[in-house]
């Protein structure tokens, strides 16, 4: 049992590396259950997680306020490990959801997604995760102003969001380095 955090802005990795995790699972033999947001629909692609390079891996999609239902499903009871991909948009259940699958259940799991919004402020409840985790990694993009190869630790918007969640991709945010994000 564990408890791995995999934070970033966008386009920094984040859903090639599940891609890997599952990749590896599967080479064991092991049963994996990956489980994304209903709201992220960037990709048209149902069922799956898709990353920018329109690569996919299957997975359930889940309402942003009902992972505790999966805790009963016969694919979480039969899996090994358990990745929540887009973690930052399930509301009041994450925290939950995460301390009975380590804890109760003895899951491996994957935690993954934004630590913040385009306005650098802390998103959804995956932040509240760390003190509870065996590991977090903070990965990076490359800045898309500077176009040198700099770090990009955030995600800037290219129009204002009118609220939080705002789900888009490359039309709407770009990885830019601390100089470019002020």
């Amino acid at each position: 049992m564990s408890l791995r955090i995999i934070l970033g802005p966008m386009f920094a990795g984040k859903t090639s590396e599940i891609q890997t995790v599952v990749r590896r699972y599967a080479c064991l033999g092991k049963p994996i259950l990956v489980l994304t947001a209903s709201i992220d629909t960037r990709y048209e692609v149902a069922d799956a997680i898709v990353n920018h390079d329109r690569v996919a891996v299957p997975a359930r999609t889940v309402g942003l306020r009902d992972l505790r239902e999966v805790l009963n499903w016969p694919e979480f009871i039969a899996a090994t490990a358990v990745i929540v991909d887009e973690a930052q948009f399930f509301i009041d259940c994450l925290v939950d959801f995460v301390r009975e699958a380590v804890d109760v259940c003895g899951k491996q799991v994957t935690v993954v997604g934004l630590d913040g919004d385009a306005a650098r402020r802390p998103f959804g409840d995956i932040l509240a995760l760390v003190p509870l985790a065996d590991s977090v990694e903070k990965k990076t993009a490359l800045c898309r102003r500077c176009g040198d190869g700099t770090a990009a630790i955030f995600s800037r918007a290219l129009v204002a969001p009118t609220e939080q969640v705002a789900v888009g991709g490359a039309e709407a945010y770009e990885p830019v380095c601390r100089f470019h994000w002020t």
